[in-house]
């Protein structure tokens, strides 16, 4: 039996079912290319479809229904987003895909398509449950007033009217990680530089070595080659701090 699936009529409706959200899920690229690129709407509400699914157009693919996910139609289904269809969908659709089985491949786009009049005639929005099955709790119908909102919208703005702020903050609290990215290659660079200023050190208290009595040589340092020393530890430690800058600009400009 078909639960009754809800109606999403404007953008708040849509960021409320947190749908394609938190990144890398891509149902939001997703739902913004098919308003702009696959569906145009007239006066009346029809929508034309610029691309027939039938074809496979873009990945399109049948959708059987078989777990009556959706309400039951002589219109037959079609379903889009697998990213898994390499050269199917744009960058901005595909960029956080991994390849992997996560949720950066959940989302999808169904619709019920009448090939006569060359029009979709429902448009929904759902998520995988697990690799086979899509989840009924989490299947939404687009009304036609909200796609005809999303086409207003750059999908930067589309994208910032819809997106979660925690969701934002989910990704956020990774960032740190990059920091210590840097901050440990800095720590290596340091290293690198104290151990190559230790051995010129050495080697250069060799050379003295038959001038300078052996008992002093354990505890003289050369002046020159302290200040050396200094100057490149203070020049990485600057890079360092540099780095974590850059990697916290970063962060925040995400």
């Amino acid at each position: 039996m078909v639960m009754d699936i809800r109606i999403l009529h404007d953008l708040s409706d849509l960021k409320e079912t947190r749908f394609g959200q938190p990144p890398p899920r891509h149902g939001l690229s997703l739902l913004w290319w098919f308003a702009h690129y696959c569906v145009q709407i007239d006066s009346k509400g029809h929508m034309t479809a610029q691309y027939s699914p039938e074809n496979g157009a873009f990945g399109f693919k049948q959708f059987c229904n078989r777990e009556r996910l959706l309400p039951c139609t002589y219109l037959k289904y079609y379903k889009v987003g697998n990213l898994r269809t390499p050269g199917s969908l744009p960058k901005y659709v595909t960029e956080n895909y991994t390849g992997y089985s996560d949720n950066s491949n959940t989302d999808r786009i169904i619709v019920s398509f009448d090939s006569k009049l060359n029009k979709f005639d429902k448009i929904y929005v759902t998520q995988h449950s697990d690799q086979k099955y899509f989840d009924q709790n989490h299947t939404y119908h687009i009304s036609v007033g909200l796609m005809k909102n999303i086409k207003k919208l750059r999908r930067k703005n589309f994208l910032k009217k819809t997106m979660n702020h925690s969701e934002h903050i989910s990704i956020d609290i990774h960032q740190p990680v990059q920091s210590n990215s840097f901050q440990n290659i800095g720590n290596e660079l340091t290293q690198d530089i104290q151990d190559l200023s230790h051995e010129e050190l050495l080697r250069e208290q060799s050379d003295h070595s038959t001038d300078i009595p052996q008992s002093v040589q354990h505890y003289q340092t050369n002046p020159s080659q302290s200040e050396k020393c200094c100057c490149a530890l203070t020049c990485c430690s600057l890079l360092v701090l540099f780095l974590i800058i850059v990697a916290i600009v970063y962060s925040l400009s995400k």
